[in-house]
């Protein structure tokens, strides 16, 4: 469950799936540091922790959802976790409208009658 509420953590979870789709289609592979996707994001979107940021992006990453992917690439065990994460075929997808809106993800698709 968010900390934040649910209408801003809607907001915040799609802007995370449009800056991984971003950094997608940059090229390679798509994975972008957490780190500094955290730092821009807690940045754009005013006062949020990036705790909190960090939960949505958790949501996301969720199995159940598979909308993004998170992994740990430190280089031994001992070392500081360094995180990073991309977007998945399905985050894409609830981006482009091709499934079925999530009701925990901010949808811009036109409401039916």
């Amino acid at each position: 469950m968010s900390r934040i509420g649910t209408f801003r953590a809607r907001h915040v979870r799609r802007r995370i799936l449009e800056t991984l789709r971003a950094a997608a289609s940059a090229g390679g592979e798509g994975w972008i540091s957490l780190n500094p996707l955290l730092r821009f994001l807690s940045g754009e979107i005013d006062t949020l922790t990036r705790s909190e940021i960090d939960d949505e992006v958790r949501y996301l990453a969720d199995p159940a959802k598979a909308y993004a992917q998170i992994r740990d690439v430190r280089e031994r065990e001992g070392d500081p976790r360094r995180l990073q994460t991309r977007i998945l075929a399905r985050g894409v997808d609830l981006l482009e409208g091709n499934i079925d809106p999530d009701p925990g993800v901010e949808d811009d698709r036109p409401r039916g009658r």
